[in-house]
């Protein structure tokens, strides 16, 4: 386990390979979601974060004679072989799906085992940095929007521009624009709703170890400012949340003032901005958006054929999703969306987002469970690592983020997925790297 704090410059590499890890987190372009996908395309953004990965391994040797980890491996492999066997399908194509995840949980491992509990503090920090990055990019673009022309020469992505992977330009023309001239902020994802819960864990990070508390605590405001920017409904939403889960957590004069004189007005003032009330009053008329729906994939059908035209809202998504799993109850429809029952039977033009229910309908309800059991036991170790006494904040986070995006699978989300499997046991531990824990963070602030 590297202790950053003793040496932060001979750890140089190991904060700049976490960096890059979190920029493929982003997924920005297809390149940067080769991490998840399949082995067709092209190699070098594959092999990137694998030659990383081993001169990481070089710099910090670990043990691979985990048991947990192998016995997760073996249960994956099994079920792989399992849905494949049902499909009868062991194409080369649909293989590297499995591959992947074995690839998935692998690269978790490293990162626990490497970084302890220092991923933590270190993914707040790389959060902050491209928060300050978005925020200055953006907030240039909004001052002066003849930059518009600057930004239109970096290459170009299915909503904008790549600013050397660190920002994505909204192209004002395409989408994630409100009230025709206010571009919403995309951070280094690609679309702005990805990276508000890219911002979630850091706030939450950042909460365990501050409190709620605004005085000399500048990363706070910076990952607010950028959550803000976003002007993501699921960011605001599950933010306003573990917000009030602390402010109930210590019952005072104080909180309770501060709850309903500046907690409670300003969650009224946000649930009732035009973006935010319009977007929960369409979706909750479910019954009509999935009948508009169903029209439109139809006539996508007759009009593009197979061609690929976008996703469908998570809502819907949360719906199609949960006939999936009625569909393949035991072992799922797998990691190749292709055997799913709504690319069978429903569009081949478009893709379903996310959904609570997708973990579930992708890999049947033993193994889901089990991957949800084993996120509910990282909640809390992480707690515990984190001097958090949320027990569960962590998996509200994960859990309400995946309604709109794909959680599992995803650099960095994996490990924190996996930490409870994964993490240091007080018996892995010396005594040095216990004071270490319990004394100091990575940046030398003594503990509260």
């Amino acid at each position: 386990m590297i202790k950053i704090h003793y040496d932060f410059f001979y750890h140089i590499y190991e904060y700049l390979y976490l960096f890059v890890m979190v920029i493929y987190m982003g997924q920005m372009t297809p390149d940067l979601g080769r991490m998840v996908g399949k082995l067709s395309g092209n190699p070098i953004p594959l092999l990137i974060p694998i030659i990383m990965t081993v001169i990481l391994l070089m710099r910090n040797p670990i043990s691979f004679g985990n048991n947990r980890l192998w016995q997760l491996t073996s249960i994956m492999l099994i079920w792989s072989v399992g849905v494949c066997y049902k499909f009868h399908d062991f194409t080369s194509s649909n293989l590297s799906f499995y591959l992947f995840l074995i690839y998935a949980i692998f690269i978790a491992y490293i990162h626990i085992r490497v970084y302890g509990r220092d991923i933590f503090p270190i993914y707040e920090h790389i959060i902050v940095v491209l928060s300050v990055i978005s925020l200055c990019l953006w907030g240039a673009g909004m001052l002066f929007p003849e930059l518009d022309s600057y930004f239109r020469q970096f290459p170009e992505t299915a909503s904008g521009n790549n600013v050397l992977y660190l920002f994505h330009w909204t192209d004002p023309a395409k989408s994630q624009v409100l009230n025709d001239f206010l571009v919403r902020n995309q951070g280094c994802s690609w679309e702005p709703g990805r990276f508000s819960i890219m911002l979630l864990p850091a706030i939450l990070i950042n909460l365990s170890r501050e409190g709620i508390t605004f005085r000399g605590n500048k990363k706070i405001i910076i990952l607010l400012l950028a959550l803000v920017s976003t002007f993501s409904t699921t960011g605001y939403s599950i933010a306003i949340l573990i917000y009030f889960i602390y402010w109930f957590d210590r019952i005072n004069v104080r909180s309770v003032l501060t709850f309903f004189f500046i907690a409670l007005p300003l969650s009224v003032f946000v649930f009732s901005l035009d973006f935010m009330g319009e977007k929960i009053e369409k979706r909750a008329n479910f019954e009509g958006l999935t009948r508009e729906r169903m029209q439109g994939i139809k006539y996508n059908a007759r009009e593009h054929g197979d061609e690929y035209l976008g996703s469908i809202d998570r809502f819907e998504s949360a719906y199609f999703e949960w006939v999936n799993f009625q569909q393949e109850p035991l072992l799922g429809y797998g990691r190749n969306v292709d055997h799913s029952w709504f690319r069978q039977n429903i569009s081949k033009n478009f893709f379903l987002t996310g959904g609570l229910v997708k973990i579930l309908s992708q890999y049947g309800i033993f193994m889901g469970a089990l991957l949800y059991l084993i996120l509910f036991y990282s909640s809390i170790r992480i707690s515990k690592t984190c001097w958090n006494q949320q027990r569960f904040a962590f998996v509200i986070i994960l859990l309400l983020s995946s309604i709109s995006y794909p959680i599992f699978c995803i650099p960095v989300f994996t490990s924190f997925w996996l930490y409870g499997l994964f993490g240091y046991d007080e018996d892995e531990v010396n005594e040095e790297d216990i004071e270490y824990l319990e004394t100091e963070d990575i940046y030398g602030v003594e503990e509260k």
